[in-house]
């Protein structure tokens, strides 16, 4: 088989591309992805794979055979891992191959395509996204290379260039849009639900901003309580939660729930206890904590992800001047991958080992299930096909690191 027959592919939804509302339902929570890495790479179309699912995008990094769409072996992924018909998104999703694929990870990596233009965040997201395909060896030699590489790019554009300096993250371009809020409140109490990196850079942000009257809530009481002794202040479980509100000013929404946290009855039951009560939410969830719409409440003001979108728009001229240099970066590095690339298509792995044994399983199965019952028959074709994709991993590492056929 031609080399030509495989490529390289990343399938993806974005901020760019969507709003909030469209892409939470296809939100891989933390708790999920490695399965969903697991479910992915054992579908047949699929060699190598690795999901990075973040609050501003959804890509799935893929090796594949050309004849198959990228975006149909996406659509079919969300029907059987989440029974959600993503079909009425197709225009939403973008599809870019081989090189493109390369280049937009790397500029991905370098904070180039992030919401927040520079943010350094995303580098540890990726890293995370691998780590977890690797995990369940859903990554192959592909993919090993390719985010090596970008995690290079990210390193390099960030020490070299301006685009890293300044407030270059979600969080602390969220502390930025709450500063006149603070400031019109004497000692204001600030809630913080949920127990991660997003709200632990919020709260190192604020404090060094001089606040200190901290209220923190997540599911797990145990972590609340150890965040909140580190600014001395109190922590709770979420059960607390509607008392919570009637002691906040701010609240600083980001968890991983599924579901919104913070329901409409919290804030009418609020309401009706406390008429006058003045409260700002910001919610930097996906899927979004907070149950109401922006406009519910007179005196509750709502803030989401598209609120920090629109106000960081200004506030990048730094960033943007630096650009060229990055692209400069990511051209070099592009180089250095494609030129690998062109190279590693030709071995086994790419070059027709996948179908020589997907039509070998064909040909013995043909006679042996003919005659066998049609649940059996979806059971034997559904694990025929993981071995057989396994099998072509298995060969891709052993291509990757001679001197392990022995052991296998």
């Amino acid at each position: 088989m031609s080399m030509s027959h495989w490529h390289l592919v990343v399938c993806g939804i974005s901020h760019k591309t969507s709003s909030i509302a469209e892409r939470e339902p296809l939100q891989l929570g933390h708790d999920e992805i490695a399965k969903g890495h697991a479910t992915f790479s054992d579908m047949p179309e699929v060699i190598e794979s690795t999901i990075i699912s973040t609050c501003n995008r959804v890509e799935f990094y893929f090796v594949s055979r050309r004849n198959h769409d990228p975006f149909e072996i996406v659509r079919t992924f969300y029907d059987d891992f989440r029974q959600y018909d993503i079909s009425d998104l197709k225009d939403r999703f973008y599809i870019k191959k081989n090189k493109h694929a390369a280049g937009h990870l790397f500029r991905v990596a370098a904070g180039i395509d992030s919401m927040v233009l520079g943010e350094n965040q995303i580098v540890g997201q990726i890293k995370d996204a691998y780590s977890s395909a690797c995990a369940v060896k859903a990554a192959g030699k592909v993919l090993h290379r390719l985010f090596h590489q970008a995690f290079r790019v990210g390193k390099q554009v960030r020490t070299d260039t301006e685009m890293g300096k300044g407030a270059c993250s979600v969080s602390s371009a969220a502390i930025e849009l709450l500063k006149n809020r603070l400031e019109k409140i004497s000692e204001p109490r600030i809630l913080f639900v949920g127990i991660n990196q997003m709200i632990s850079m919020a709260a190192t942000g604020l404090n060094q901003l001089y606040y200190e009257q901290f209220i923190f809530a997540n599911r797990t009481e145990e972590k609340a309580v150890a965040m909140a002794q580190k600014y001395n202040s109190r922590g709770y479980s979420l059960e607390r939660l509607p008392e919570l509100l009637h002691r906040a000013d701010i609240v600083i929404s980001c968890t991983g729930a599924p579901d919104a946290i913070i329901r409409a009855k919290m804030i009418d039951d609020l309401l009706d206890k406390n008429p006058d009560k003045k409260l700002t939410m910001l919610d930097m969830a996906i899927p979004r904590d907070i149950e109401v719409d922006k406009n519910s409440y007179e005196n509750i003001e709502i803030l989401d992800l598209e609120d920090i979108q629109n106000f960081v728009r200004e506030q990048q001229v730094k960033r943007e001047l630096a650009i060229p240099q990055a692209e400069l970066i990511i051209d070099q590095k592009l180089s250095e991958f494609t030129y690998w690339y062109d190279h590693v298509r030709h071995e086994p792995m790419y070059n027709g080992i996948h179908e020589a044994y997907e039509n070998a399983r064909q040909s013995e199965l043909a006679d042996v299930i003919e005659n066998l019952p049609d649940e059996l028959r979806e059971q034997i074709d559904r694990a025929t096909r993981r071995l057989v994709s396994r099998l072509s991993h298995l060969q891709a590492r052993l291509n990757e690191e001679p001197g392990k056929a022995e052991k296998h």
